[in-house]
């Protein structure tokens, strides 16, 4: 999931509403585009689980692999992965 995808489809979201919005209800309008709002991030949000999983999935088939190699470059994608992490969270 990119967040700059998300935003841009929100944004979309958004302005489609404000150009439907002469003479409507906006009770009913606000209702509608929440719901899309709400798809869009459940969307988003399973997209970015399954990138997740599928990740997991992989780091553990490789360090359950025979071959050191294998063994060595999940080791490093760990810990560039929690480099990274360390640093985003700061």
């Amino acid at each position: 999931m990119s967040v700059e995808r998300f935003h841009e489809q929100a944004r979309a979201i958004l302005y489609r509403m404000l150009n439907e919005s002469h003479g409507s209800d906006p009770n009913i309008l606000v209702d509608a585009y929440a719901n899309m709002l709400t798809q869009l991030h459940m969307n988003e949000t399973h997209e970015l689980l399954n990138d997740v999983l599928n990740d997991a999935k992989t780091r553990l088939d490789a360090r359950l692999s025979p071959d050191p190699v294998t063994q060595g470059i999940a080791s490093v994608q760990t810990t560039m992965q929690d480099l990274w992490r360390s640093l985003w969270k700061e």
